[in-house]
């Protein structure tokens, strides 16, 4: 049972799941119920973007948007009960500001959050009540394992908050760095705009005899160096991969020669590094097990600092992240008995803060 309902719960907030990068301080506190104070679910959440059509209704503050008839606060002393009873006596209101609160509290990033993504908030809130009071009537709170999961709950939090306010703060560099950065890494947003012409260097008919398979590879090898002989002297390419294909007897039609404006990184390395040493006008070879290509750089130009100035945004953020963990971790030096952990594992990609435990488990 407690793992369908942290399953439930977890799936019911998932929406409002939110990564430190994208993350502001929260400072909003979780609502308190009229008749108990619940801790809300420990965990960052992103909401789902609200439709432009939705429209958050018009209500007070004090407004109860949350009725929970039934559900009385449990007796915290010891356990003598192993459910909280349910009697119509009690009654324990939610308000619009205390739900709004608990919304704001894991929406750290103060997104948009949809009609359907509150709904199904407040349905896994109120489960989230009423097996809390069932907890407390058995004793739960009290025992060992709640005590350490909290313990661990709070430190991540602490973590996770933290993070969030350093990547919040360095998510907004002034223009000055901006353009240092783009100035000092100009490479990076060149961009080059190509065309292309594929030959292959087998004969496509699958009914191809030997004979007139090899016949199709000499001929094609023949074939493009005088394709790219003719691109380089500024022969229109769409034309020549056309008369290709017909030389060729290839009955399918030619893939189409304009390539998007490629920028550093969309290539293999070895193609990214062809294609950012040719200028304007020239063209290269970069054949690979299929075909032959026969590249031209129809020009190059820098991306504008406008159009990359989020991508440089995040650059810095990550960059000045690091840097921030790096500092923190340098005077400390821990010892981990391999007897009981084992040799060290190899570094991998960073994770954040460790994850608590799984009080399900």
């Amino acid at each position: 049972m407690t793992r369908s309902l942290i399953t439930c719960v977890l799936a019911a907030t998932a929406a409002l799941a939110q990564t430190p990068e994208k993350a502001s301080v929260a400072k909003a506190q979780a609502p308190a119920a009229s008749q108990s104070r619940p801790a809300a679910p420990p965990t960052l959440q992103r909401p789902e973007e609200k439709k432009p059509q939705e429209k958050t209704p018009e209500l007070t503050p004090d407004q109860p948007v949350i009725s929970i008839n039934g559900l009385c606060p449990a007796d915290t002393g010891v356990a003598t009960r192993s459910a909280v009873p349910a009697t119509k006596q009690c009654l324990i209101t939610v308000t619009k500001e205390q739900f709004d609160n608990l919304v704001k509290a894991f929406n750290t990033g103060n997104q948009r959050v949809s009609v359907a993504d509150r709904r199904r908030l407040a349905e896994a809130y109120v489960e989230i009540l009423v097996f809390s009071e069932a907890a407390k009537a058995a004793g739960t709170e009290n025992t060992p394992a709640f005590v350490e999961v909290m313990r661990v709950l709070r430190l991540r939090t602490l973590a996770e908050i933290y993070r969030n306010q350093l990547a919040e703060e360095f998510r907004n560099p002034s223009q000055q760095d901006l353009e240092a950065y783009y100035h000092a890494n100009q490479s990076k947003y060149e961009s080059a705009k190509l065309s292309r012409i594929y030959l292959p260097k087998n004969n496509p008919d699958p009914q191809a005899t030997p004979e007139q398979k090899q016949a199709f590879q000499k001929k094609v090898q023949q074939l493009v160096d005088d394709v790219q002989a003719r691109v380089a002297k500024g022969e229109a390419v769409d034309a020549l991969e056309k008369e290709a294909y017909v030389t060729l007897g290839i009955g399918a039609p030619p893939p189409s020669t304009d390539m998007s404006t490629a920028r550093h990184g969309m290539f293999p390395p070895k193609l990214d590094q062809e294609i950012f040493s040719h200028q304007s006008g020239e063209v290269f070879r970069f054949d690979d097990a299929n075909g032959y290509l026969v590249y031209r750089v129809d020009n190059r130009q820098l991306v504008p600092l406008d159009s990359v100035k989020e991508e440089i945004i995040r650059e810095l953020v990550r960059q000045k992240m690091d840097a921030k963990t790096k500092e923190l971790n340098a005077p400390v030096h821990a010892t981990y008995d391999e007897k009981y952990f084992g040799p060290p594992i190899p570094a991998g990609p960073p994770t954040g803060p460790p994850m608590p435990p799984n009080p399900s488990r």
